[in-house]
């Protein structure tokens, strides 16, 4: 059985399947999960706190522990999330006993996979500078920044709040992400800059953000 999601961090998504699938008694070895790359090709509003989880149907029936856990794990860019998710969940309902378990090799690696997602965030939060640049006669505050999970949205969002007053774009090799002072909006990765993002300079940034969708 395929089950699409709608982009790579849908977490709402698979916990509303997954849901549906408990439901429908249907065991993991039969599902295959797909998250498909982000479609829309203009700028976005952000939804806030998009990898959550806020079907109460899910809530009720997934430990909230492990609710926590997969918020963090579905950021992680292992391909193979979502089928662990859904297998460690279906163990979960099936082997209440198996929340007690911390020597269980599932659990453990989701553990690993959360924990690596919090460094990453914690790293981005650090690392990330900003500089000046012109474009279309405006100064623009740009950082470029290449996280290895899916965790510039959440790094995104906290900074908004962190400095709601100052307007700011960052470019990652997932999603351009732009501040205007009141909302959050995302659009398509900006296109590869010749030696990085790290070393880019400013005429490529400054190029590279004349190509992206934003009003």
């Amino acid at each position: 059985m395929q089950v699409p999601l709608s982009h790579q961090v849908d977490i709402a998504g698979f916990h509303h399947e997954a849901t549906r699938l408990l439901a429908q008694q249907v065991p993991p070895q039969d599902v295959a999960w797909t998250a498909a790359p982000a479609q829309s090709v203009d700028e976005e509003p952000l939804e806030a706190n998009r990898a959550a989880i806020r079907n109460r149907a899910a809530r009720a029936i997934i430990p909230q522990s492990f609710v926590r856990m997969s918020e963090l794990v579905v950021l992680n860019r292992d391909p193979e999330r979502f089928d662990l998710l859904y297998r460690s969940l279906w163990r979960l309902v099936y082997e209440p006993e198996l929340r007690h378990d911390f020597a269980d090799q599932d659990l453990a690696k989701l553990r690993q996979m959360a924990q690596a997602v919090r460094r990453d965030i914690q790293k981005m939060k650090g690392k990330i500078s900003f500089r000046v640049l012109e474009v279309r006669g405006e100064p623009v505050r740009l950082a470029c920044y290449a996280p290895m999970h899916f965790v510039a949205e959440v790094v995104g969002g906290w900074l908004a709040q962190r400095e709601p007053a100052t307007c700011w774009i960052i470019l990652t090799p997932d999603r351009s992400m732009r501040w205007d002072g009141r909302q959050l909006l995302s659009a398509p990765a900006a296109a590869p800059m010749p030696l990085g993002m790290a070393a880019a300079s400013d005429a490529d940034c400054a190029r590279v953000l004349e190509t992206l969708p934003w009003r």
